[in-house]
């Protein structure tokens, strides 16, 4: 009789722990990422004395793309360097920039200022160098782009910037795949390799 009782109030117990209450509200409705979703990938070949960027984006024809290398130190190894270990000076030593054409594609050329040092090549969409049409989506200062991988923030004539960037390693010429090979253009988080 006591085990019968003890069954009784533990299945008691355990009955009212376990009811299941119906939710007589929706949960609110979550809203899409606000702002205007730019969509960027390339490659850049390594030649002797040139790096030749070819990309691919939705933004708008006429828009300007950015390239920039910035040097890493003399000690900072092949791996180090392929695998965003190193560090790279703050300042460009070269620059240059491209249009997108109606198809959304665009080819930059920048010089490889020597191909016995390493680089981090920088490709970034910068809403402070566009023409007054192109802002009016994307805004001034780049407030309008949407959250997404490789938005980032950034310095242009001392404000602060939002934009878009995609990055690369450049290896020196005599480094495994430093010449005559393609490389992606990447997420800053992800690991760029040669294209096979």
């Amino acid at each position: 009789m006591r085990n019968r009782l003890l069954f009784i109030l533990l299945t008691i117990l355990v009955l009212t722990g376990c009811r299941v209450e119906m939710a007589t509200e929706l949960p609110p409705k979550q809203e899409a990422p606000s702002g205007v979703r730019i969509e960027l990938t390339g490659t850049v070949l390594l030649q002797d004395n040139e790096l030749v960027v070819d990309g691919q984006s939705n933004l708008p024809k006429d828009s300007i793309m950015f390239a920039g290398l910035k040097e890493y130190g003399d000690h900072e190894s092949y791996a180090r360097v392929i695998n965003w270990q190193g560090e790279e000076d703050m300042e460009y030593v070269t620059e240059s920039t491209g249009v997108v054409d109606e198809k959304g594609k665009f080819q930059i050329k920048v010089e490889r200022v020597n191909p016995d040092k390493r680089y981090k090549l920088e490709v970034l969409f910068n809403p402070a160098i566009q023409k007054s049409k192109i802002q009016e989506t994307y805004g001034l200062w780049g407030e309008n782009i949407a959250a997404t991988i490789g938005r980032t923030d950034f310095k242009h004539n001392g404000r602060t910037i939002t934009g878009i960037i995609k990055v690369a390693p450049i290896v020196n010429i005599s480094d495994p795949s430093g010449n005559g090979v393609k490389w992606n253009l990447t997420d800053v988080f992800k690991k760029s390799r040669p294209i096979k």
